[in-house]
């Protein structure tokens, strides 16, 4: 049963008056919007006059449309499911069910974890509605085998709306989704997203969605359960994983948000970032990446810096695949954000850390989580975000040498000098101890000629000396290597010292690594095979290019290195 905001369609069509829906539907779907018997969301089934389609596609059996906003800082993302535009008698159905299935559903079984609620309501669902078939004589399809497909798509409607996030789901469903805004009060904002923009779509994207407060509070009561946290005036703030989605929760409630709820689901994606890929989408130059396998290789400290939104984590993560596979890695984080597991799935040593989110008590605190980690044996060290106490005890184990063989983390800046400020002047790192960061590197959102798009971009590479900052590469319609990369860097002639090498030598190999890098994204974008910038062909790659240095290294010739890595991965990509 589909309704209008003013509740008429249904009654409508219990007359002859079907001209009269038809005008009335029209009118009040542009203004209002319409939503099915069972769900409290509202949808605007059509887009503005002026909107301009750009593209189209399907997540699941749901159309997603993008349409340009002309004369708009923002753009249109528009879905209208299947459900919204279900015959009156299978809504009626599936309402009935849902309210007969919330107020029974406590004496159901303890079931904690979302996805075995909607497994257990999908599966008492089917047999409700089999019995409501055959009670009511009502035709679900022309033959037994059509009703037995119709009862198994009613009743995942039913789950969906009772135990899961109803349209929500779409959204975090769809891959090119990062973030998702709803802002209070609910029923008077609609709800935004932030997707991964092109030439054709901006980023930022409003949508046709209107959550009610009945809605939300639903969701919320879902949240809790699956992070089995608290949410109230004394706990005003719920941060939680929706591990079905991988997908990062925030809520704020009274009497943080005067306004009642807001939330802010930032979605991890499913795809496993890395140097080259990071190259692919423009993100940063195969230079850049060469120079930041060179540091790490070397065993640097390196600080990734950035805005929020700016590809710190994304950038991080990516970094850890240029760890060799014999270096131990541990990663402190308070929300499961870094690639461990797809680290590990590829034969990496990794061991991943949790601490508390400085939310709820009883958790244990970054700085005691870091204490422990140091005793856990030779490891390089990877902090999801450096801040508070815990930095002061990193950076005297740095100081110390009982950090590891290399240390990265992340920390909120727009600047290397900005970087400094705040973990000398906020944080209360001495000067002296600030020493032990080799290398910053500044993550940022750049917007091409003043333009509302935005895009993510590596914007500098700095390296700290007791002289201050000196710029590796900096950002001038692009990311551009100084001299000082080029002669003076102190921190690349201390690794090529290291290593045996002259500080020209160490340039090549920079720019090796670089080639190399750049040659996996030709290949896959001439071949057609986006796996090729996986962490799998990544590890392998940079798994070759070392056994090739330990066996022509002390040649110190670098065009054999690169012949025989090409003549290795160019083989390997025609037999995969």
């Amino acid at each position: 049963m589909i309704l209008s905001s003013k509740d008429v369609f249904h009654e409508l069509n219990s007359t002859d008056g079907e001209r009269v829906l038809e005008g009335l539907k029209r009118a009040m779907e542009k203004t209002e919007g319409i939503r099915p018997s069972f769900s409290h969301t509202w949808l605007k089934p059509t887009p503005p006059d002026q909107a301009e389609p750009v593209e189209e596609y399907k997540i699941e059996n749901t159309l997603v449309q993008l349409f340009r906003l002309k004369d708009e800082t923002e753009d249109l993302y528009h879905i209208f499911p299947p459900e919204y535009e279900m015959k009156t008698a299978k809504a009626k159905l599936v309402s009935k069910l849902k309210y007969a299935l919330v107020d029974s559903f406590s004496s159901g079984p303890n079931l904690s974890e979302q996805r075995r609620i909607k497994n257990y309501i999908k599966k008492r669902g089917m047999s409700l509605i089999q019995k409501s078939v055959g009670s009511q004589e009502l035709k679900l399809g022309k033959s037994r085998t059509g009703e037995l497909s119709e009862i198994k798509r009613l009743s995942q409607i039913l789950a969906k709306y009772t135990a899961g996030y109803g349209v929500l789901e779409t959204l975090l469903s769809d891959e090119r989704v990062e973030d998702i805004y709803v802002d209070a009060p609910v029923e008077r904002n609609e709800v935004y997203v932030e997707i991964k923009s092109s030439k054709s779509i901006r980023k930022k994207c409003r949508t046709n969605i209107h959550l009610s407060t009945k809605d939300m509070d639903s969701i919320l009561s879902r949240f809790r359960i699956e992070s089995g946290r608290p949410f109230s005036e004394a706990f005003p703030v719920l941060e939680a994983d929706l591990s079905e989605y991988d997908t990062r929760v925030t809520a704020i409630g009274s009497p943080l948000s005067s306004d009642g709820i807001a939330l802010a689901l930032r979605r991890r994606g499913q795809i496993s970032w890395t140097l080259p890929r990071l190259i692919k989408v423009g993100s940063m130059t195969p230079l850049a990446a060469g120079l930041i396998s060179f540091l790490i290789d070397g065993r640097s400290t390196i600080l990734v810096g950035g805005s929020r939104g700016a590809g710190k984590t994304t950038l991080l993560g990516a970094m850890m695949m240029e760890f060799p596979r014999s270096q131990r890695i541990l990663t402190i984080e308070d929300t499961r954000e870094l690639p461990s597991s797809k680290m590990q799935s590829v034969g990496y040593n990794v061991q991943s850390t949790m601490i508390s989110s400085g939310t709820y008590k009883g958790d244990l605190e970054a700085n005691d989580v870091l204490r422990v980690a140091l005793r856990l044996g030779e490891s390089a060290i990877v902090m999801g975000e450096v801040r508070g106490e815990e930095a002061k005890t990193l950076y005297e184990a740095m100081r110390a040498g009982t950090a590891g063989s290399a240390v990265m983390g992340t920390i909120h800046g727009n600047s290397s000098q900005s970087i400094y400020e705040r973990v000398v002047h906020d944080i209360g790192i001495s000067k002296e101890s600030f020493s032990a960061t080799d290398v910053v590197v500044i993550a940022g959102i750049v917007r091409p000629g003043g333009a509302q798009k935005q895009e993510r971009r590596l914007i500098e590479i700095s390296e700290f000396s007791d002289d201050g900052f000196s710029e590796l590469m900096g950002y001038d319609q692009g990311l551009k290597a100084t001299d000082y990369l080029k002669r003076n860097s102190e921190k690349i002639g201390e690794i090529a010292r290291s290593w045996g090498l002259s500080y020209n030598q160490a340039v090549q190999n920079i720019k090796l690594r670089a080639k190399i890098k750049e040659k996996m994204v030709e290949m896959a974008e001439r071949k057609e095979k986006d796996d090729l910038l996986n962490p799998r062909w990544v590890t392998k790659a940079n798994s070759k290019f070392w056994t090739l240095i330990s066996k022509y290294g002390e040649e110190k010739d670098y065009s054999k290195i690169e012949n025989r890595w090409l003549e290795w991965f160019e083989k390997r990509v025609k037999y995969a």
